[in-house]
């Protein structure tokens, strides 16, 4: 498929656990801001470099070249191989699109619902995490089709895990704003759609007697959105999203980027796409080795590596890492330094 399409961005935030101004600032307010934190999810795989980065770049200079700007978001320290005059490349600190009053923040959530007031953003965006890569080729037609995010809704219950909290919340909002039935009727065939797995399929059809979202699946992927979609619940919603945004520190209460997403969802802003390009992991000591070997099998066009906090040997996983990066990606990218 070809067709014409508005420039498209990608925004990327990036912290440097191991930045001693950073964290300092970091246990200076976690001190300060102890009672209203007591519940803070600050734990170390929040904020844990691997040392990918640079691949990262490798990743998007070589199977995405079409896109327009790279935003990457950073509290202020920047790796020293980046070169940040690359003219696709902005580096926003946070000052520069966070209000005051949010800052200084160690809580990825506000970042996440700031990001429309990134300057110069693109209507159209694709927000990775710094664990979610690009493994091969892909079109602009895998993030945008028509116009519209290309996604998949998928009714589901929401896992009793740290992050279920946060998914719940944003659910909450939904849930008063929209109703699965109306949702659902109104755009049919974007709910059951040939493109989705059949277990996909089925899992919502179970769940069409509940009369409210119950929850909505997350990939956790790269995520296309509309930066209107922002400034339509930044509108409509703000004293929900301003009280996650005065959390410095991640909280169980916290909403998330979630929230535009299925708000993209359930209002039908969107365009059905599969996800069986795409592959979900968690870093382990045992299973290192097949995420390598998945990195590296050409099957996927997208992969999340997410952190774990129970590795044992962090070395000799981030050597792991790193190697099978290095045969997928030799090559520097114009995005470092020469």
């Amino acid at each position: 498929m070809n067709e014409p399409l508005e420039r498209i961005d990608f925004v990327l935030p990036w912290v440097d656990g191991s930045d001693p101004a950073w964290q300092a600032e970091m246990h200076r307010w976690q001190s300060h801001d102890r009672p209203d934190s007591a519940q803070a999810d600050d734990t170390p795989e929040r904020y844990r470099d691997w040392g990918t980065l640079r691949y990262w770049f490798r990743a998007v200079e070589r199977f995405a070249p079409w896109v327009g700007r790279i935003h990457l978001l950073t509290w202020g320290h920047l790796p020293d191989w980046l070169d940040t005059s690359h003219p696709q490349l902005h580096v926003v600190r946070h000052e520069e699109f966070i209000p005051d009053a949010y800052r200084p923040v160690f809580n990825s959530c506000p970042i996440e619902l700031n990001m429309h007031r990134i300057e110069g953003l693109a209507e159209r965006f694709v927000y990775f995490n710094d664990d979610t890569f690009l493994c091969r080729p892909v079109a602009p037609e895998r993030f945008f089709r028509h116009g519209l995010p290309a996604d998949m809704a998928r009714l589901s219950i929401i896992p009793q895990e740290r992050a279920g909290h946060n998914a719940l919340e944003c659910m909450r909002v939904i849930n008063r704003r929209h109703t699965p039935h109306k949702a659902i009727a109104a755009a049919p065939g974007k709910w059951f759609n040939f493109r989705y797995p059949p277990a996909d399929l089925l899992k919502s059809v179970s769940l069409l007697p509940w009369s409210f979202f119950p929850g909505l699946k997350d990939h956790h992927m790269p995520q296309p959105f509309l930066r209107s979609t922002f400034d339509t619940l930044w509108t409509e919603e703000f004293a929900e999203l301003d009280a996650t945004c005065r959390h410095r520190f991640r909280t169980p209460t916290d909403l998330s980027q979630w929230l535009v997403r299925y708000e993209q969802l359930v209002t039908g802003r969107f365009t059905p796409v599969g996800m069986r390009d795409t592959l979900l992991t968690k870093l382990s000591d045992e299973d290192t080795e097949a995420i390598a070997d998945a990195l590296l099998s050409d099957r996927y066009a997208m992969i999340c590596i997410n952190d774990n906090n129970d590795i044992r040997h962090p070395e000799q996983v981030r050597a792991t890492l790193e190697e099978a990066f290095r045969r997928l990606l030799p090559d520097r990218c114009a995005y470092e330094r020469h």
